[in-house]
């Protein structure tokens, strides 16, 4: 007998029975929490405070490189758009395709992390390189430091710089789990755009975060939640 998943897979299923499924399956997830007062919420939220405190800053981090990151880059490249943005763009009006929200959105994000050229910059979370080169692109004088956890985003990142004859970026591959920075180096800027959502411990992370700032240092995180 074929699952349901199978099904999805082949794209044979409606979107009103894919909808529904949905519905039902969030009901199911929150029905248990109908039965809970107000005090009792609140001792479960500071239940799941207590195990992200406990936790380390990120687990599955392999798990996640499998199931997304370390895909071939080629499947990416047919599947986002022309900059490889894996989050979301920005459709203000006026705006009729993919490039165009991508291109909004980094111009955006830019402006909010209150970016301008000179700034010494750390991205955590890179991906496959959209804010990356946007960055070194516009803000030719900034020394950027990007990290992800994977090596084929960084030799992705690494043939763009080349191709576009930019020279002001350095990527590495790092696990937030155990990345500490490297040596005395502090940045005016560290952004971050939907990597935080796999973290566990925040606590332990901002504590990281604030060594890496300048004391005029800023910390601009884009989440999803």
């Amino acid at each position: 007998m074929i699952s349901t998943d199978e099904l999805l897979a082949k794209g044979v299923l409606p979107d009103a029975l894919i909808r529904l499924g949905i519905r039902r399956r969030l009901a199911g997830t929150l029905a248990p929490f109908e039965k809970i007062d107000c005090e009792g919420r609140q001792a479960l939220l500071m239940q799941h405070i207590a195990e992200l405190r406990a936790s380390p800053i990120a687990i599955a981090t392999d798990e996640a490189n499998e199931q997304h990151y370390e895909l071939p880059t080629r499947f990416f490249e047919r599947a986002l758009g022309p900059h490889m943005k894996y989050s979301s763009g920005y459709w203000d009006e006026g705006v009729t395709d993919i490039e165009q929200s991508e291109a909004r959105m980094l111009a955006l994000t830019c402006e909010r992390a209150g970016l301008v050229d000179g700034q010494r910059i750390l991205e955590l979370g890179c991906g496959w390189g959209s804010l990356t080169l946007w960055m070194a692109k516009h803000f030719p004088n900034s020394k950027i430091t990007a990290v992800s956890n994977s090596r084929t985003q960084r030799q992705h990142i690494e043939a763009k710089l080349v191709e576009r004859g930019l020279s002001n970026v350095e990527v590495r591959t790092v696990n937030m789990v155990h990345y500490e920075g490297e040596g005395e180096e502090v940045f005016d800027r560290v952004v971050s755009v939907e990597m935080f959502e796999h973290m566990k411990n925040y606590e332990l992370l901002m504590r990281r975060v604030a060594k890496w700032l300048k004391p005029s240092g800023a910390l601009f995180v884009h989440i999803f939640t």
